[in-house]
């Protein structure tokens, strides 16, 4: 009898280097997201330390800070959709969270000396 692709994926280890694969790509768009409002901010705190007053800002929402937010959604989107699939992976496959799988993992990849 055949073994299901659930079986295999789960003998194999192409299931775990998938999930890693998936959070790694999930934390790299959240890093993206979040850079440049967070250096925008840093700036902004800057200018105003270097200055001893608040710096000008629009009170409305400029082509520039409208394409900063277009991105930051579509990095978030692109965090979440990642995140996602590595967690849906990892409960068919496993039947528990991404994390909890690679910490099974981790006994398997210590390796031993032998002397």
């Amino acid at each position: 009898m055949k073994p299901s692709v659930r079986q295999v994926l789960a003998d194999s280890h192409i299931a775990a280097v998938a999930i890693v694969v998936l959070l790694l790509w999930s934390l790299d768009w959240a890093f993206r997201a979040l850079w440049t409002p967070v250096s925008r901010a840093v700036g902004f705190v800057l200018t105003a330390v270097a200055i001893f007053d608040i710096p000008y800002f629009s009170p409305t929402l400029t082509i520039v800070d409208r394409l900063m937010l277009i991105g930051t959604l579509a990095y978030l989107y692109g965090s979440i959709v990642s995140l996602s699939a590595a967690w849906l992976l990892s409960r068919w496959v496993y039947g528990m969270g991404p994390l909890r799988v690679l910490m099974g993992y981790r006994s398997k990849l210590i390796w031993t000396r032998h002397a």
